[in-house]
């Protein structure tokens, strides 16, 4: 199994029903562009970069982190991922991504 493309709800990012919290959002945005900025999956890293970076700013806007203070560092991971797309440094952005994952795990869980 490729842990990179599985959500924590055991899904991948295809499969999953819409969810409705912002976070929730933001966390299936994060699933697919990591899945999408594979350098394999890209035969143009540039128009592959500049749609993952449209996409997760588009959720971005959409996305309070209020006072939930991981979900505040998944937002800040998400933006500076981001910055690393607009000049098609996908390694980085992966990391950042990754860390962005983490924490979003970590938000859900401690609002349970």
């Amino acid at each position: 199994m490729n842990t990179d493309v599985v959500s924590r709800t055991g899904l991948v990012p295809e499969q999953a029903v819409p969810q409705s919290s912002p976070a929730d959002a933001l966390e299936m945005t994060v699933e697919r562009v990591l899945l999408a900025v594979r350098p394999s999956n890209l035969a143009d890293p540039m128009s592959g970069a500049r749609h993952a970076e449209e996409s997760l700013r588009d959720v971005l806007r959409r996305t309070e982190a209020g006072r939930d203070r991981t979900l505040s560092q998944a937002v800040a991971c998400v933006e500076a991922a981001c910055e690393h797309l607009r000049y098609c440094e996908l390694q980085e952005a992966r990391l950042l991504l990754v860390a962005a994952r983490g924490q979003l795990v970590r938000s859900h869980s401690a609002a349970t």
